[in-house]
């Protein structure tokens, strides 16, 4: 399959971001379908204009939220798709309490997707209009020195009540419950964590407000990506963070 007409060069300092926006939208518009193998590391550098460790960041996301498996010595193919992976839900959130807080992001990975999907589809006008304020108030809270927290979950809830679906709204507010003091402490860290959220929570509505589902499922994807790595930073000790910069 030839998809180098669809890839962009990327243009922004965290790129694997990006990439990993791109890629997904060809896995979920179906031009790359699970069984197939994506282009070589070489080929993708090439077309996206990046480094090998971008590309590398990209595909080990790609691979956190279940959309590619790779395989040494063959490479990187499609596995499926979020909306398959939704009866794994449950188990990921009971799972033992050690791995906890991976499985509630896994968890966010495979449910949030999904609920942008639906959101796409089913959010009336009202609820669009909804959607908007919470992030113009987001924005203003960030923008007033406050971190914004409340306006973001109201927006993750909101697109969980356009979706049409109690039970998906509520395991998301679970699970957005059970991050909450990790969520906070991410952005008490630092301010551009605040800005970016709510740019990709725009992104997201525009996407939503346009019927475009996979792009919808796209933006989630890549913002998820995004904040999963500041907030487990976030989590982690001061002393434990001592060591991993010494080392």
């Amino acid at each position: 399959m030839v998809i180098s007409d669809r890839l962009q060069a990327v243009k922004k300092t965290r790129v694997y971001e990006a990439i990993v926006e791109q890629l997904t939208a060809l896995i979920l518009e179906g031009e790359i379908k699970p069984g197939e193998k994506l282009p070589s590391e070489r080929e993708l550098c090439e077309q996206f204009g990046v480094g090998r460790n971008s590309v590398r960041e990209a595909t080990r996301s790609l691979e956190s939220a279940r959309l590619v498996e790779t395989k040494q010595g063959e490479g990187t193919f499609v596995t499926a798709q979020p909306e398959a992976l939704l009866p794994m839900i449950s188990e990921k959130v009971s799972s033992d309490a050690e791995s906890g807080i991976h499985h509630l992001f896994e968890a966010r990975m495979v449910l949030e997707p999904q609920i942008a999907a639906l959101a796409a589809e089913r959010a009336t006008d009202a609820e669009l209009v909804m959607l908007e304020d919470t992030i113009q108030r987001q924005h203003d809270a960030i923008e007033g020195g406050r971190l914004g927290l409340r306006e973001d979950t109201q927006f993750h809830l909101g697109l969980a009540e356009a979706a049409k679906n109690q039970f998906l709204h509520h395991l998301l507010s679970s699970l957005l419950n059970s991050l909450s003091e990790m969520r906070e402490r991410s952005l008490r860290r630092d301010e551009n964590v605040r800005f970016r959220s709510w740019e990709a929570h725009q992104k997201i509505l525009d996407a939503v407000s346009n019927k475009d589902k996979n792009r919808a499922m796209a933006g989630m994807i890549g913002h998820l990506v995004e904040i999963e790595g500041s907030e487990v930073e976030a989590h982690l000790k001061p002393d434990h963070l001592a060591k991993l910069e010494a080392e």
